[in-house]
């Protein structure tokens, strides 16, 4: 899977501007397929200049048009793009310790929800003037020559944060924010939980999670029991079964929503597994 987080930072026809790992850039869609996986160590602000885009994850999708904003968490998750129209938007991206850092800073009081209790992935944020404003700001830096410095940039950053987290009518937002100032950055279990059906690589999982590859299969084994490996099989193959058996989808895109790669593969880990073809397993369960 591709790292948005890289794409961005590596795309030369990306207009830039990043203070240590916080990074701002004006993002103009090259890709030509319709749908793409991408996944991110950092989470992500997107503002939309124009054009559209729909961003989804197994619980949630949002359509995101000209003057809408999204926050990402960090994680994996799909998009659609469509072809109408060139896709332009701003993208500013931040680490979990920084939201935090600054909130906490600033005394920034936040209220936690029962609305946000889902571990949701994208959050809307109602647009309104100041953020639209604020956003202009940042297009107008990164149309100047001379480029702002790194402490105004980052002070920029943290304006961010503090205008979102002030807007009481983004509740699941702000409830993740609180979420952060109390327990920090989402544990393994969650992070693994909410990401297992990408098929992300093993040294991506280990970033996503803030940790060497030997640190993380250390606290996974610590934490699971098992190898990062076998947990993956076990948890994508149980998670095909429930696809299985409460859906109507082709085995051929259920493959691809369980995490694996390939349908041959998948076929010879289920029947390995379960002792039968996954089209046997629905016709049984059905």
């Amino acid at each position: 899977m591709d790292s948005f987080y890289d794409f961005i930072q590596n795309n030369p026809s990306s207009i830039r501007l990043q203070v240590n790992e916080l990074l701002l850039a004006e993002y103009q869609c090259p890709l030509s397929e319709t749908r793409y996986d991408i996944w991110s160590h950092q989470n992500y602000y997107i503002y939309v200049i124009s054009g559209q885009k729909k961003w989804f994850t197994r619980n949630r999708e949002i359509l995101v048009q000209k003057g809408d904003c999204l926050f990402i968490r960090k994680g994996a998750h799909s998009v659609i793009q469509y072809f109408d129209k060139d896709f332009c938007a701003v993208v500013l991206f931040v680490a979990d310790e920084f939201i935090r850092s600054v909130l906490l800073e600033n005394r920034i009081e936040l209220t936690d929800t029962e609305d946000s209790i889902d571990r949701d992935s994208l959050f809307p944020i109602e647009p309104d003037k100041l953020l639209a404003a604020y956003f202009q700001s940042f297009l107008s830096y990164l149309s100047e020559k001379d480029k702002p410095g790194d402490k105004l940039l980052e002070l920029k950053f943290k304006e961010l944060v503090m205008v979102t987290a002030s807007q009481n009518y983004n509740k699941n937002l702000t409830g993740y924010f609180c979420r952060l100032c109390k327990t920090g950055s989402p544990s393994l279990l969650e992070l693994m939980e909410d990401n297992f059906y990408y098929p992300m690589t093993l040294e991506e999982y280990a970033r996503l999670a803030g940790r060497s590859l030997s640190a993380f299969k250390s606290d996974f084994k610590e934490t699971f029991g098992t190898t990062p490996g076998r947990w993956l099989k076990k948890k994508r193959l149980s998670y095909s079964q429930y696809l299985l058996k409460h859906t109507d989808k082709p085995v051929t895109e259920i493959v691809f929503d369980s995490g694996f790669q390939n349908t041959s593969h998948f076929s010879r880990e289920f029947k390995t597994e379960l002792g039968c073809t996954p089209l046997a397993y629905r016709k049984k369960t059905s």
